[in-house]
């Protein structure tokens, strides 16, 4: 079939569109869309023409094509990677004092001070360097077993009571 305006051969899947003029010869305007997005995911496309298209990608922060960013997006610059730095392992150097000792020192102190400044003591000595952290830790965990293990006298008042 031949275009109704200028005898050149129309194809024939615009014939099966119920068209009669070719495409150079056509004064429909071609059609645009404009994406949805009703959240953050799942968007749908809206087909309007190319005006209403341009107006509402215009409008819409999200819209496409258009060279216009957001008013107050920061621009996104991706830096470069530095090289990472060479690590050397070095071993550790430093002379604590041994658990034995370190406990009787602590115990000592416990008999004469009480609890709580030996907790203190036992945190100086640790944030001193004088001991390791795990020390303290084993040292502070043998403290509060006695201060919360009963003496033998308070077991004895206990017991004379329930009699």
């Amino acid at each position: 079939m031949n275009c109704s305006l200028c005898s050149k051969d129309v194809p024939q899947p615009r014939i099966d569109e119920g068209y009669t003029i070719c495409v150079e010869c056509s004064t429909e305007e071609k059609v645009s869309c404009h994406t949805i997005y009703p959240h953050k995911t799942g968007g749908y496309i809206q087909v309007v023409s190319k005006e209403a298209s341009e107006n509402l990608n215009r409008l819409d922060r999200r819209g496409t094509g258009t060279s216009k960013s957001a008013k107050y997006y920061k621009p996104f610059i991706v830096k470069e990677k530095e090289e990472p730095k060479v690590y050397r392992s070095r071993r550790c150097t430093k002379v604590y004092t041994p658990y034995d000792t370190a406990l009787k020192s602590v115990l000592d102190y416990f008999d004469e001070w009480g609890y709580e400044p030996t907790l203190r003591h036992l945190r100086q000595m640790n944030s001193s360097g004088e001991i390791p952290l795990m020390t303290r830790v084993k040292i502070q965990d043998v403290v509060t077993d006695m201060y919360l293990e009963p003496t033998p006298r308070s077991l004895v008042r206990k017991f004379n009571k329930t009699i």
